[in-house]
Parts: structure tokens; sequence; C-alpha cells
């Protein structure tokens, strides 16, 4: 009950006079009304993007752009989302050493003279996701030494270095 009168007591304006000036003032209460409501809303956000972006950007390399691509297309194929950054490191520097126009980061179906060319970074990033879910996770090869075996078998020979390269960007990505 006292609790009723000391809440109508605080929501009604004072008025007071000051002695010296003889001016009235209205004193209030910052009361909130009565249908005010409170809530909380944790939005989670994903960082992955950020990582891979910051990632390659201490690289100073060109797919940093491209970070929102790499989590999509992960997403999509159901890849570990460091994979490919790391691949795309460990075989171009993250896109700074490519062969010409080819767009293509992953070193991805080039033998010799033979180079698998891509029209852009995207489209790289798409056709390379799917083909490591597609040949490689799909048959059983998850891990970067086993991916190596298919993906660069002349690494294998010369003691997998290519598989403890993308193994150690996968790990800074974490």
């Amino acid at each position: 009950m006292f609790s009723l009168l000391f809440s109508i007591y605080l929501s009604n304006p004072k008025t007071i006079t000051a002695s010296a000036s003889g001016q009235n003032f209205k004193l209030y209460a910052a009361l909130p009304k009565s249908e005010t409501s409170i809530s909380d809303n944790i939005d989670h956000a994903d960082g992955r993007a950020k990582i891979i972006e910051n990632f390659f950007k201490a690289y100073k390399a060109p797919l940093s752009s491209y970070s929102n691509t790499f989590v999509i297309i992960a997403d999509k194929y159901n890849l570990d989302w460091r994979l490919l950054p790391a691949i795309s490191m460990q075989e171009s520097n993250g896109g700074k050493k490519v062969i010409s126009q080819s767009f293509n980061p992953f070193g991805y179906g080039i033998y010799g003279k033979l180079i698998t060319r891509f029209n852009t970074w995207e489209e790289s990033i798409e056709r390379v996701g799917k083909a490591l879910r597609e040949d490689y996770l799909n048959k059983g090869l998850k891990t970067p030494t086993q991916i190596m075996a298919k993906y660069t078998p002349p690494s294998l020979e010369k003691g997998g270095a290519w598989a403890k390269g993308v193994s150690l960007f996968m790990e800074e990505l974490r």
C-alpha cells in the first residue's frame, strides 16, 4: 500500500518557491509510463567472414574482399569454413600469385600447360568448393593430408609440405 501511495506522490508535479528569487519551479519524477515495456534482444553475429577478411588483409591478399563468399560457399557445401581460404593461401598467397586472368587462387586443375580458368574470383570459390565436397570429402578425404594425396600428389612425395601449409593456415584462422 505504501509503495502505491509513494508512486502516486512521485508521479504528480510539485511546486516549490525559491526563497531568494521568488521564482516558482515544478519538480517532476522521471517515472516510465505504465505501458512502457523493456525487453532484451541479443543478436548473434557470425564472425567468420571478418576473421577471413582480417586473415587475408594481414597478408595483403586480394581475396580479402571475398570473405563473405568463402563463408557462403563453405555453408552451402558443408565445408570447414577455413579450408578454402587456407588452400588459396598455400597455392597463391591468397590470390597474389595466380596465372594471368585465371582467377584461380587454388591451383585447381593446373597440370603443366593445362590451366583451369575461371571468369571471376566468386566462380572459382564456388567451383572449387563444390569440387572439394563432391570429389574429396564425399569420398572420405577430409583432412588436408588426405586431400593432398589427390589434390596435389607431388607434394605427398615431397614430405607433405602442402598439407602442412594448409593445416597451418587453417590453424591461423581459428
